[in-house]
């Protein structure tokens, strides 16, 4: 009898749960979520053998990823779609592709250097200030130019939850170490991200990406760089997961905490306006210093 009680909780187990369970973990209601399978196919769920839809916590999260998406600005169906894609692709391997791509509300704009010289310094600056353990995390195209940049960055590892940074490592003195704080991550030779400049960094009550590409320019001209910059949380955490599925692929093993962090969909507020302006304001304090 026991045995026979055993067996079918087991078996309701596999599979899965109904929509009001779904509903009741997502915040949506049963009737928007039947409204979205009937007009976008989602979240579609699977029939049990008596022929009900049952769901599982990966479906959870997929619906709870669409409404952190669709808060953003993005349109529902665009929301689904980006989720989907993410989902069925690899790994991203270009951050700021992996960003317009999935934010495409996002305006990038053309930077020179000290700009995004001014607009790192001011993420990496806001995340020291706070001291609430972040995950930050970089993009330097070649060790010579993360070499530069060393000193602030061992300050940065010091004091975070986790931190790493991805480059062209092998022709320069400091060598790629996934073991080192911060992870030194070498890029293989044909990724996209070695002509990208990153910095992201995201604690529990804040999140900052500076995200940029340097476009080809003649000879003697200056570097530019398609930009972007935002504090909103989906786009610094989207950008987030790509560098470290990048560091990863290396051999870099972060701790537990970081991917509990990344994957976690739960709404939150949005940045705090003031928030937001002290960043971009300490950007404006670094290009144009006091004299």
């Amino acid at each position: 009898m026991h045995e026979g009680l055993h067996e079918q909780v087991d078996n309701r187990v596999d599979e899965g749960f109904s929509i009001g369970v779904l509903a009741s973990r997502t915040g949506v209601t049963p009737g928007v979520l039947r409204a979205w399978e009937s007009r976008f196919g989602f979240p579609a769920g699977r029939r049990s053998p008596a022929g009900h839809r049952r769901f599982t916590d990966a479906d959870v999260q997929r619906v709870r990823e669409v409404i952190e998406v669709r808060d953003s600005g993005v349109p529902l169906q665009l929301a689904i779609d980006s989720v989907s894609r993410r989902e069925s692709a690899g790994p991203p391997e270009s951050v700021h592709a992996a960003l317009v791509r999935e934010f495409p509300e996002l305006r990038p704009q053309r930077l020179g250097r000290p700009a995004l010289v001014a607009a790192s310094y001011a993420v990496e600056d806001e995340s020291l200030a706070r001291a609430d353990r972040p995950v930050v995390l970089g993009a330097f195209q070649s060790g010579y130019n993360f070499g530069r940049a060393r000193h602030r960055w061992d300050e940065l590892a010091r004091t975070a939850a986790w931190s790493a940074v991805v480059a062209d490592f092998a022709s320069e003195d400091l060598p790629a170490d996934p073991a080192a704080r911060p992870a030194r991550c070498q890029l293989p030779p044909g990724s996209p991200m070695r002509r990208e400049w990153v910095v992201v960094s995201v604690s529990a009550g804040f999140a900052a990406v500076v995200s940029a590409w340097e476009v080809p320019t003649r000879p003697g001209e200056e570097p530019a760089f398609e930009s972007v910059l935002s504090t909103h949380r989906p786009v610094a955490l989207a950008a987030a997961r790509v560098l470290v599925a990048a560091a990863r692929a290396t051999g870099a093993t972060p701790p537990p905490s970081v991917g509990e962090l990344l994957d976690d969909v739960t709404p939150r507020a949005a940045t705090p306006a003031v928030e937001a302006d002290r960043v971009w304001l300490r950007a404006l304090a670094h290009l144009d210093p006091p004299r």
